[in-house]
């Protein structure tokens, strides 16, 4: 007989114990009225069971708080993970997931969205200019822009620098005019410190198809963007499929550009100055060509957006620099022009913030032995011209050691003698649309005549571009324009000076 079969207790304590180890604490031992070991025994494991199941209930609360715990923690990380930290917006991870989700979503029969793509025109000259705190205040105001002009289940996310991106859940009807609304919000001014601004932007949209991979998506988006930032009137594009070709285009010549920079592929071509008083030419216009192996010869609407997104703006400035500068050498040497004949070169104001730019326009006057009062630099208005530091020092810069600076395209741009008095400029070239009709309308005659009065009050030379024909000519003279240029007295090409041919 086992001790089991002797004392029935013996059993119970053994099943308790295995009910105990498999983490059951309901045991039912009762001590017997013995009062001996046994039951000295069974009342350890009664007080054990009550102990453990204490502890057992006590570690499940803390393994629940942590587990609350680890997923906070991990919510709070995701949010971290798909944030931009700047503006609260989304961040690139974070549209690339919801694009993706909505090509899955879109395979299953669900409507197509939209994908919009924005980038601030001036950006960067606001962060030359106004300082990266400003460029920072400047977006997160974009950001609260953004969210106020899309609707509940959009999505507006920053995807790095100046660029943004919607999700909308619109069809491409109705897309460029959400477009043209977002567009408006960036063009209300921004009260930013002391400064008012205004950044501006490029749209550029696609819908999407099932087959479509998200970064294809992306692609047609930017592409369209790409065409927006080009065009002159509404910056809110569409996209098509021959934008798609113009990029790879573009892309191929961006990449040709360092090559053609280095075998000098990209050189000036001439446009003579006259002076009224005298019908002599008193300097030219230095303008860039490429000439490109397969391509022909280039104009420079083919390849300067693309030097400036590819950082080589500075070498292509000092290119054309230094070929209009060894041309204007041998003219001088052989005596095809006089000590007074000025060479214009063209930069954009975006140059006035390289701090090197003064100095490396010294250097080059003294490889060629030329001397500073022969050369002008004409500052193109596609960008504002602040007069911030940077830009000052480089105006003063090239003051100081006799340069002309003159600004071109005046009337076209931001432009306004308001401004120019605060600027060491010698003069302005005033724009074509200004003379269009000068020998039919008395009225441009009018306004003519008071810009020129303003230029001589304020003591720049004026300097009248877009001349075509002798009616043109005829009825500048009688207003007393003093300097003419356009194609009535030559169009672009390789310059030869009036003493050379005769």
């Amino acid at each position: 007989m086992s001790l089991a079969d002797s004392d029935p207790r013996i059993q119970e304590i053994v099943e308790s114990i295995v009910k105990i180890s498999a983490g059951d604490f309901s045991v039912s031992l009762s001590p017997s009225p013995l009062r001996d070991e046994v039951d000295a025994i069974i009342v350890g494991i009664k007080a054990m069971s009550v102990r453990l199941e204490a502890t057992y209930d006590a570690l499940e609360q803390r393994v629940r708080q942590r587990t609350e715990l680890l997923e906070v923690a991990r919510r709070d990380l995701e949010v971290l993970a798909f944030t931009d930290a700047l503006t609260g917006l989304d961040n690139r991870a974070a549209i690339l997931r919801k694009l993706d989700a909505h090509l899955a979503a879109l395979g299953r029969g669900e409507p197509s969205a939209v994908l919009f793509l924005l980038d601030l025109d001036s950006f960067k000259h606001i962060n030359d200019t106004q300082g990266h705190n400003a460029g920072d205040l400047v977006l997160k105001e974009v950001a609260k822009r953004l969210k106020k002009n899309i609707r509940p289940g959009d999505v507006a996310a920053r995807l790095g620098g100046d660029e943004f991106a919607i999700l909308a859940h619109t069809d491409v009807a109705a897309a460029e005019t959400m477009g043209h609304r977002i567009l408006n919000a960036l063009h209300e001014p921004m009260n930013i410190g002391s400064s008012v601004i205004t950044p501006g932007g490029s749209i550029g949209f696609s819908a999407c198809a099932p087959s479509q991979h998200f970064e294809q998506w992306i692609e047609q988006a930017d592409t369209a963007m790409y065409v927006a930032k080009r065009r002159n009137i509404s910056k809110v594009q569409q996209f098509e499929e021959y934008m798609l070709h113009e990029r790879q285009y573009k892309a191929t010549l961006s990449s040709e550009l360092r090559t053609a920079l280095e075998r000098k592929e990209i050189y000036p071509i001439y446009q003579p100055i006259v002076s009224s008083a005298t019908d002599k030419h008193v300097g030219v216009e230095a303008l860039a060509r490429w000439s490109h192996p397969s391509l022909g010869i280039l104009p420079p609407s083919d390849f300067l957006p693309l030097a400036t997104s590819a950082g080589l703006d500075h070498r292509l400035t000092e290119r054309i620099l230094s070929g209009a500068l060894a041309d204007l050498a041998k003219w001088r040497a052989n005596g095809s022009v006089t000590e007074e004949f000025r060479m214009h070169i063209n930069v954009t104001p975006s140059e006035l913030n390289n701090l090197a730019f003064p100095d490396i326009v010294k250097s080059q006057l003294r490889e060629y032995q030329i001397p500073a009062s022969s050369l002008a630099i004409e500052l193109t208005e596609n960008e504002y011209i602040s007069g911030g530091s940077l830009e000052l020092y480089s105006l003063r810069g090239l003051q100081s050691m006799g340069v002309k600076v003159y600004i071109d395209d005046f009337g076209a741009g931001y432009s306004a003698f308001g401004y120019l008095d605060k600027l060491p400029i010698a003069g302005v070239k005033i724009d074509r649309s200004l003379i269009t009709e000068i020998d039919t309308s008395a009225m441009q005659r009018s306004i003519l005549r008071s810009v020129l009065d303003l230029g001589r009050a304020c003591e720049l030379d004026c300097i009248v571009e877009g001349v075509e024909t002798q009616g043109q000519e005829a009825a500048l003279h009688d207003i007393g324009a003093t300097y003419f240029q356009g194609y009535l007295y030559g169009k672009p090409g390789f310059y030869i000076p009036p003493l050379e041919r005769s």
